[in-house]
């Protein structure tokens, strides 16, 4: 029978160590060990476990919590939390995302089993059998709605920033997710290239590769087939060449 497989996001390198020890010790296989909600991210689409267990407390932009939101939304691989924090304000905050458990630090190794278990279970019986797609409901087209239409909104930590449209210069995929590249800033954010080429305006951004979507005006030389905007070198796809030389004035 295989084993179980976890992935572990957590910020303090030794607990992570000992955590992954211990789990290996009773029986659990463990994938891998992180220590930021964007790594824990690109690692579930690697490793694909069957649990994830995470710290609230976390390297990078997203913490525990809002890491666990974009994996709810994009996977239905479970997750248990593990934290120091029990305040009442972050205990909303994690009840949110529909954790399969809760585990506020010290715990003991019988917990920490039986919670997984739990959890493993709990996430099968949540699964539901698909719709056939001769039954599914046709997606209606959303309405533009939108009260801007200079700016994108991304998610950051617990508030929501305002991203000039002007200031963005490429944007890369990351599996599921992207990296919106500004002057000054990277977002990781929850959404496929394809939904965010989707938001930017055609007259002013170019898909020139499969995973890379540039700002025309940002494009300050092309050399061997690369875009050079700063110090980043971005390649130009095959099938988007002819596309971008057409879209450039050239002498």
């Amino acid at each position: 029978m295989a084993k179980v497989k976890l992935l572990i996001a957590e910020d303090d390198v030794v607990i992570a160590q000992n955590l992954a020890l211990t789990l290996e010790e009773i029986g659990y296989e463990v994938c891998n060990t992180v220590s930021s909600g964007e790594d824990l991210l690109l690692q579930v689409h690697q490793h694909h476990p069957d649990l994830v267990i995470l710290d609230i407390t976390l390297e990078g932009k997203l913490d525990g919590i809002e890491t666990a939101a974009i994996l709810a939304r994009s996977t239905q691989v479970p997750f248990i939390f593990m934290t120091a924090l029990s305040d009442r304000e972050t205990i909303d905050r994690a009840k949110q995302t529909n954790p399969h458990a809760y585990l506020v630090k010290p715990f003991d190794v019988r917990t920490l089993q039986s919670s997984i278990e739990v959890a493993i279970h709990n996430a099968a019986t949540r699964l539901q059998p698909e719709t056939p797609a001769s039954e599914a409901t046709p997606a209606q087209e959303p309405a533009d709605n939108y009260l801007l239409h200079n700016s994108l909104f991304v998610k950051v930590r617990n508030r929501l920033e305002k991203v000039s449209l002007k200031e963005i210069v490429w944007a890369e995929a990351q599996d599921i997710y992207c990296n919106i590249k500004t002057q000054n800033h990277i977002y990781l954010v929850s959404q496929s290239l394809k939904n965010l080429e989707q938001r930017l305006p055609a007259k002013d951004f170019m898909r020139v590769h499969r995973s890379y979507i540039v700002r025309l005006t940002a494009i300050q030389a092309i050399e061997d087939n690369h875009i050079l905007i700063g110090n980043k070198q971005i390649p130009i796809g095959n099938t988007h060449k002819d596309n971008l030389l057409n879209r450039l004035q050239i002498l």
